[in-house]
């Protein structure tokens, strides 16, 4: 069994590691990956070059909310986020945000007026 060290955590992921077994899990929302080094590094380079204003053009008139598509080697299987999401998937990953502060939408905040 691994003892598993947080690297970072987000509002809806976290990046641990195992020592033991050399490998990092990454769980965002509802996916989770196992990773080496090398492919955590090739993801991190991968989300990292991600254009999210060009796919938001591409699919503007699609009929799913989340327009940015993260392929992966199963040839079935695409991941799919929105704005916010790849956002939040950079800080996680420890790269740098684009945009340095969040816009009103970004934040997830309930204000009751008394």
């Amino acid at each position: 069994m691994c003892r598993l060290e947080i690297i970072k955590r987000t509002t809806n992921g976290l990046l641990l590691f195992c020592p033991n077994a050399n490998m990092f899990q990454l769980l965002f929302n509802n996916v989770l990956l196992n990773l080496t080094d090398f492919e955590l590094k090739t993801f991190t380079s991968y989300i990292d070059k991600v254009d999210e204003e060009y796919w938001e053009k591409e699919y503007e008139n699609s009929i799913y909310d989340k327009k940015i598509p993260i392929p992966t080697t199963q040839k079935n299987l695409m991941i799919m986020l929105d704005v916010s999401e790849i956002k939040e998937l950079r800080i996680l990953m420890g790269l740098k945000n684009k945009n340095c502060f969040l816009t009103l939408s970004e934040i997830d905040y309930k204000l009751i007026l008394n």
